[in-house]
């Protein structure tokens, strides 16, 4: 499998740093229309509106949310995949590291599709 390029690891690492930085607009920008978000056990959720509102609301439980890259692979049409150490940093203080591994698709720099493969139960009295 390919290793990705180095305009898609910017376009994940800006996209994430803007995660980290809460900036809704910024990480909003980068979603399609026509989104899709699929979040380890949950249901899917469609369009960038409600996107961002899942992710805005998750940011919401943490002071942070970092996503340091692992590794990034990029197939044919778009399709990444990728892993991360995802570092929660909690609002009592705590930090939790999972790592997650994602398979989002891209076409003109922005998201269609994000599948985010990850055990939260680390997480479980943080998130509830």
């Amino acid at each position: 499998m390919p290793r990705a390029g180095q305009h898609t690891i910017d376009l994940l690492t800006d996209y994430f740093a803007a995660m980290e930085a809460k900036d809704s607009a910024r990480f909003g920008a980068y979603y399609a229309e026509d989104i899709t978000l699929t979040f380890a056990n949950a249901p899917v959720v469609t369009g960038r509106a409600a996107v961002q509102q899942q992710m805005t609301d998750t940011l919401d439980l943490v002071d942070s949310l970092a996503h340091p890259l692992i590794n990034v692979w990029q197939e044919e049409d778009g399709v990444v995949i990728f892993e991360v150490d995802s570092v929660w940093r909690f609002h009592d203080g705590t930090e939790k590291i999972v790592t997650a591994c994602s398979i989002f698709t891209i076409r003109d720099d922005k998201f269609t599709d994000q599948r985010i493969y990850v055990d939260n139960s680390p997480l479980a009295r943080h998130l509830s």
